[in-house]
């Protein structure tokens, strides 16, 4: 029996990106979560332990309502222009 393919599509539904960032000379790892549901969570990590939000993070999301980019978005926007 042969089988032809025709066309085959993949459509990204969720991902997970691993991030190390630096900021204001104290390094952070943080695991971001984007699913096409829910669209972005992030987490701090120590090892591979979640950990509280810093508090500048926290301090960031309450921001957004006055329009500000949020972290989530940043960080992937950083690590995709580093990954090219």
């Amino acid at each position: 029996m042969e089988i032809e393919i025709k066309t085959a599509t993949t459509e990204n539904t969720a991902w997970d990106k691993r991030i190390t960032f630096i900021r204001e000379g104290q390094t952070y790892s943080v695991l971001l979560h984007w699913d096409a549901y829910e669209g972005y969570e992030l987490h701090f990590l120590d090892g591979r332990k979640f950990i509280p939000c810093p508090e500048w993070a926290v301090l960031w999301e309450d921001s957004q309502q006055y329009g500000a980019e949020s972290l989530e978005y940043m960080l992937d926007s950083l690590a995709e222009e580093k990954n090219k």
